[in-house]
């Protein structure tokens, strides 16, 4: 870079730099003579949308940007947690149930590890990148570096890692389970009791189940802030929020995910180091004992699949007996009713 070239690129900074400052005085501004109105327009949407709590200039202000509570000095995530336990309820069931290969669920009582995959796994069925497109936000179509890290879609899908897991222990006919997750009946159901230290752990909401093409409140705040201020609302968890998210009305509408964010800013997932599976398409996975501190499985029971064959189930009986016999083996799936 010669003189000339260095001194522009110097003065574009400065020119951006001065640019947010101004920015920044005007969103202060506004925080102090609007705050009310955007207030009104929150509020309002939340009671809309029947949410029966309200927030306060604590929770939510204008900055140079945006609108939103991702930034200091708003310290109290309030609003974030409406619209997640409003839209994505925390479980509250006794156990759960997990669809599995023979050879996973043997590795899971072998190693106390369960495996969670990346978003990039599902990436082909649109998954996550529809929640995105559904709602208007495409700033993570275009990428971008914050604060060093990549907040493209493939980069965020990437560090996001996911089980799944049912509320329903039987697999009713035309109900598929068994053939999308448990090897065409010759793979193993686990049933998981699931004690969670983190927010990550969350009913998946189904779009289309409520015909509806988005979740109705987001809608609103993007569109009636973004109308009013030209700015756009972004609020925390956002990036995680797509993976709760499925546009579409399925038969298997009772799943719950449990993720973990390895750069969440919650709790610490850095050190997780994913395997590699797809180079190509960034798909891969970790493992995380069943007892951790981003949550404590129990396994309480196995069921084997309608086409397990009498060896895999010795197998893993016996597997059982010599690793811990406190869990249940129960009969053979039925093929005609699934359970």
């Amino acid at each position: 870079m010669d003189e000339n070239e260095f001194l522009k690129s110097v003065q574009e900074k400065l020119d951006k730099m001065a640019e947010y400052d101004c920015k920044t005085g005007i969103a202060n501004l506004k925080n102090r003579n609007e705050i009310v109105d955007l207030l009104k327009i929150v509020n309002g949407a939340l009671a809309r949308h029947q949410v029966t709590d309200t927030v306060s200039n604590s929770h939510i202000r204008f900055y140079a940007d945006f609108i939103g509570n991702i930034l200091p000095p708003i310290k109290d995530k309030k609003l974030s947690h409406l619209i997640f336990d409003t839209y994505f309820p925390t479980p509250r069931l006794q156990s759960y149930y997990h669809f599995t290969s023979f050879a996973a669920a043997k590795n899971i009582i072998t190693t106390q590890k369960l495996r969670l995959s990346n978003l990039r796994k599902r990436f082909q069925d649109g998954e996550y990148s529809e929640f995105y497109s559904d709602h208007g936000m495409d700033g993570y179509k275009t990428g971008g570096t914050v604060l060093g890290i990549d907040c493209s879609e493939k980069s965020i899908m990437s560090e996001i890692f996911f089980l799944s897991l049912s509320s329903s222990g039987i697999d009713y006919v035309g109900d598929t389970k068994w053939n999308d997750f448990g090897e065409n009946g010759e793979g193993i159901r686990i049933e998981l009791e699931v004690i969670t230290k983190h927010n990550d752990f969350r009913e998946v909401y189904y779009s289309l189940h409520r015909n509806q093409n988005c979740i109705p409140l987001l809608k609103d705040l993007f569109t009636e802030i973004k109308t009013k201020y030209d700015v756009p609302f972004n609020f925390t968890y956002s990036s995680k929020i797509g993976a709760f998210y499925i546009k579409g009305q399925f038969q298997n509408e009772n799943e719950y995910r449990f993720l973990i964010k390895r750069t969440s800013d919650d709790y610490n997932a850095n050190y997780l180091q994913p395997t590699i599976i797809d180079p190509v398409e960034n798909i891969a996975y970790i493992e995380i004992p069943l007892i951790s501190e981003f949550a404590n499985f129990k396994i309480i029971s196995v069921q084997p699949g309608f086409n397990c064959s009498d060896d895999d189930i010795q197998e893993i009986t016996q597997l059982i007996t010599s690793t811990d016999p406190t869990i249940i083996v129960r009969t053979k799936a039925l093929e005609d009713y699934g359970i």
